[in-house]
């Protein structure tokens, strides 16, 4: 009986602890190896800033296509014209892709803040992929379109190319949100402007809440928390998919309960309205709720009342499975802080509450905050609510880094809130070459009895990383870029300080012992051009660039390629541009060498004219291979311009009539052009395609002073529908012409 009970005990502890760690996520291998030791330096290596050129006139060439620069640049990435000789015209070319028709539609439907980050998600795409991402965008209606192109834009390539990521998913999470509002008082959903009317048009969420004082008060969400922490369908590692939640979750690939509906359930609808015997239902428990938070303590709110639901449905316990999905987390009922994390940020935000994740890998912890004019700590399985230090102070934690996760896996570092002493590590990674490194990956560990993972960061377009960490520790760190590590020998750590001071930064250069690769070009002059009848021209600058980082935790990782994800910087960064043709743009994609003429070294804005020799194909474009990892953000205009085509031209004469712009813009059946005339007068007017190539004309009629409307169907002077583009309104009166551009979108 003794020998039965003690293998029993066995089992069960096998059972509760086989998997010890809070935390659901996958383990990092960290050595214990230390092959070098840093000291502070006193100053960094300066970085050039990028130079700024003026800018060019473009003269009197009419414009046959027009390519808005307004995208996000990869690094080694080319984007630009392709001439194509045999068809005497141009098309969008892009390294590693362009966007298609349709995906040129959807972000020019997408509210303009989204259109640089919308387009860089679709030219990554392959074809099938960008097209069926796209109709999703452009068969939206309002007011979903802001929704789902924010989720589109800022969901991975890997997951969007895959069979996992399905547009009902992405539809069904933006209708359940207004689906939602509807129903709680506390909350409602904010639409500021509209995809019929275009533009910065967005949506965000006003509660109603308490202060200290009983008072309630009315609050706005900022338009970026709304999409980040609201709206996104992924909240941490999962795959945003639709789960079996009868199907154990395997702990390595996380993907073996992904199923189509209706077997297939989606969290924010699955967990809203859920019912099963013995548990509270949470959308009858929300609907008690009139406000969002309350800081008199009072109850009642929404914060305290998801904070009792959870625990009604929750054990604190596990067993071999760690789940990362929702679904199959509340269906197992028993989980440890990360299937408690992941559960209320779940649950938060199908309540329309902004709502993170927090965590301390080296400390073995995660929890969460919410939003309520600022983050709030957050940990329901114990009752924490805005009592950040208490892990410090009661649990005795003695943190190295703590750091909020997006839904991308940007990774921001919030030490300084649950740690009463912190300290700011400021590292420049370069290369041998003395060439700052962007985009390397600076991986910090921490010595406890043994190495732990602490965090990471990923260089700016200077090589430099910010880690705040706590103080009282011990850190060690190793560079990881795709030409060299640093240390050299694999696996091992440089030490930095041994004992952390609070208040304290301490500097560091880490040198990678190999040259940074560099693109070698040999600039040649433009060919001779007798005929003036085709050419390239470019007005471009770039304000800012992004951070290229890989994801650390992101299951979709199974698929064979780590994802990466973007962090804005608001500082004017560089991109040069170049003519070539077929044979050196070969090589320079392949071995980073080539002939090119109309060269313009790296800057922060530049312009060129191009006259397009006729005989072979050529490409224009501008090119971001002088960096490691990070993209370069880009604006202005690319033109493929061609003598004697005066579609686009405006007469510049005094103002007769102006156009106050066509609606609905896009179309599908009807748009309508308003004019508003100074005086009476006739006017003539025509669509034109983008090969200004007459598709309709409209028979001349005579107007009065004030606003006048035309009309047009999308049907050409045969009475055919035309397919989806990018239009163009002509219109004159006398020798005063005025253009509109339109687009038509086909279901």
């Amino acid at each position: 009986m003794k020998s039965f009970l003690l293998v029993l005990m066995l089992l069960l502890s096998i059972i509760l602890f086989a998997t010890p760690r809070g935390l659901t996520v996958r383990e990092i291998p960290v050595s214990d190896v230390i092959s070098e030791h840093q000291s502070p330096v006193s100053q960094f290596i300066t970085v050039a800033e990028p130079v700024q050129r003026g800018e060019l006139n473009l003269e009197e060439w009419h414009s046959v296509l027009e390519m808005d620069l307004g995208f996000r640049l990869p690094a080694g990435g080319q984007y630009g014209l392709k001439f194509e000789n045999n068809q005497a015209t141009a098309i969008p070319f892009g390294n590693p892709g362009c966007l298609s028709p349709e995906g040129l539609l959807a972000v020019q439907k997408a509210p303009n803040w989204l259109a640089k980050d919308l387009a860089g998600t679709l030219a990554q795409l392959n074809p099938d992929q960008q097209t069926l991402w796209a109709n999703l965008i452009l068969n939206t209606n309002d007011p979903f379109v802001d929704e789902i192109a924010f989720c589109v834009a800022f969901s991975s390539a890997q997951y969007l190319n895959s069979s996992y990521a399905l547009p009902e998913l992405f539809t069904e999470n933006a209708q359940f949100l207004y689906s939602i509002d509807a129903q709680l008082s506390y909350v409602e959903i904010q639409n500021t402007g509209s995809a019929a009317v275009g533009g910065n048009y967005y949506s965000t969420t006003r509660y109603l809440k308490k202060d200290a004082g009983g008072q309630v008060q009315q609050i706005t969400v900022p338009k970026e928390l709304y999409y980040w922490y609201i709206v996104h369908p992924k909240l941490t590692d999962e795959i945003a998919a639709f789960i079996n939640p009868t199907v154990v979750e395997n702990n390595s690939t996380h993907n073996n309960n992904i199923a189509p509906p209706p077997t297939g359930k989606f969290w924010r609808s699955y967990l809203y309205n859920l019912q099963e015997v013995g548990y509270p239902v949470l959308s009858d428990t929300l609907n008690l709720c009139q406000t969002l938070f309350n800081r008199d303590g009072s109850g009642n709110d929404a914060i305290r009342t998801i904070q009792w639901w959870i625990n009604q449905n929750m054990s604190f316990t596990s067993n071999n499975e760690r789940p990362h999905q929702p679904v199959r987390i509340i269906t197992k009922r028993i989980g440890r802080c990360g299937e408690y994390a992941d559960l209320t940020a779940a649950v938060a935000r199908l309540a329309l509450i902004p709502c993170t994740s927090i965590s301390s890998i080296s400390t073995d912890h995660t929890w969460n905050e919410f939003w309520d004019e600022n983050w709030v700590a957050w940990e329901p399985v114990n009752g924490y609510i805005n009592d950040p230090l208490v892990y410090e102070n009661g649990w005795g934690k003695v943190f190295g880094s703590v750091f909020e996760t997006r839904s991308d896996g940007l990774i921001t570092p919030v030490t300084d809130r649950y740690s009463e002493g912190s300290a700011i590590l400021r590292i420049q990674v370069l290369a041998i070459n003395m060439l700052p490194v962007d985009g390397a990956r600076v991986v910090l560990a921490i010595l406890d009895t043994n190495n732990r993972y602490d965090c990471e960061q990923f260089t700016d377009n200077n090589g430099f990383v910010t880690f705040v960490v706590g103080d009282n520790r011990n850190y060690r760190v190793r560079v990881e870029t795709t030409f060299g590590i640093y240390p050299p020998i694999a696996g091992t750590y440089t030490q930095l300080v041994e004992n952390s001071v609070a208040g304290q930064t301490y500097q560091y250069v880490l040198i990678v012992p190999d040259p940074m690769p560099t693109p070698s070009l040999e600039q040649i002059p433009a060919p001779n051009d007798s005929v003036e009848d085709h050419r390239f021209a470019v007005n471009y600058q770039s304000y800012g660039y992004y951070i290229g980082a890989l994801t650390l935790w992101d299951d979709i990782d199974v698929l064979g390629s780590q994802p990466m994800h973007y962090k804005y910087v608001q500082t004017p960064s560089d991109a040069s541009f170049m003519v070539m043709d077929s044979d050196n743009l070969l090589f320079w994609q392949i071995d980073g060498f080539g002939a090119a003429c109309n060269y313009l070294s790296p800057a922060m804005n530049g312009a060129s004219l191009f006259n397009i020799p006729t005989g072979q194909d050529w490409y224009a474009f501008l090119d971001n291979s002088h960096r490691h990892r990070n993209p370069v953000e880009i604006s202005g205009i690319m033109l493929y311009e061609k003598y004697g085509t005066p579609v686009l031209d405006e007469v510049l004469t005094p103002v007769a009539f102006r156009i106050l712009g066509n609606y609905p813009n896009p179309f599908a059946d009807k748009s309508v052009l308003k004019v508003d005339m100074a005086e009476s007068a006739e006017i003539k007017a025509a669509v034109y395609n983008l090969k200004g190539q007459k598709v309709k004309s409209f028979l001349p009629q005579h107007v009065m002073v004030g606003e006048s409307e035309l009309v047009w169907d999308g049907k050409n002077d045969q009475g055919l529908a035309l397919p989806s583009g990018v239009y163009f309104w002509k219109v004159e009166s006398g020798e005063v012409s005025r253009t509109s551009k339109t687009v038509l979108i086909r279901e």
